[in-house]
């Protein structure tokens, strides 16, 4: 797995409008949630299992053998972008995303915090918080986000998010800003994009 390592700080990711990633901005918010399927728990559950069978996943993104997916959630909403000069002599302009939490929601309707970044997190209703160390990313056509896999730091707290040691970003639609140019004529303006997603949480058999 090619990744980005966890030196990196923390911060926020601005996108151009080529869709490059830089890490002086959050990753995108995504306003609202959704109740999806799956569920969570210490054994695999069938219908998670059945719904990300990681052939079905691209190669640099599959969780090693070894390990199980037993929470899911999802994030439904809008993201919202503000252009913004970024860069002086010359002026340089793209849009920035303008919130640093993402709301998911889980199969039993609880709510998870989701800060993204290079030190992106996931904090539980229960209590229960995981941090990535690393995470590699791939294209997934020209109007979604791209997908993800994140590498975290277990959770030594009970709770749903206990000893989860990955997390997939997957089934993107929607959250690029590719189609509103971002100039000097487009300074200060919002503009919001649908975006939705599923996150899985996997942890290791047995655990």
């Amino acid at each position: 797995m090619s990744t980005n390592p966890s030196s990196h700080a923390s911060g926020p990711v601005r996108f151009s409008q080529s869709g490059k990633k830089h890490r002086l901005g959050y990753l995108l918010l995504a306003i609202g949630s959704a109740a999806v399927l799956g569920g969570c728990g210490s054994r695999p559950i069938l219908a998670l299992t059945n719904a990300f069978a990681q052939q079905d996943v691209p190669a640099t993104l599959r969780v090693p053998a070894g390990h199980q997916p037993v929470l899911q959630a999802h994030s439904n909403g809008r993201l919202v972008y503000e252009c913004q000069a970024i860069k002086r002599s010359p002026f340089e302009y793209e849009w920035l995303a303008r919130n640093p939490d993402i709301d998911l929601t889980d199969a039993r309707g609880d709510n998870i915090k989701h800060k993204p970044g290079a030190r992106a997190s996931w904090a539980h209703r229960d209590g229960s918080t995981v941090q990535s160390r690393e995470f590699v990313e791939v294209p997934n056509g020209s109007h979604n986000l791209p997908l993800q896999t994140y590498k975290v730091e277990p959770a030594a707290a009970p709770g749903a998010l206990h000893n989860i040691s990955y997390v997939q970003r997957l089934r993107t639609v929607g959250g690029w800003l590719t189609v509103v140019p971002c100039t000097s004529a487009q300074l200060g303006m919002r503009v919001t994009v649908p975006y939705e997603a599923d996150y899985v949480f996997w942890r290791p058999i047995g655990s």
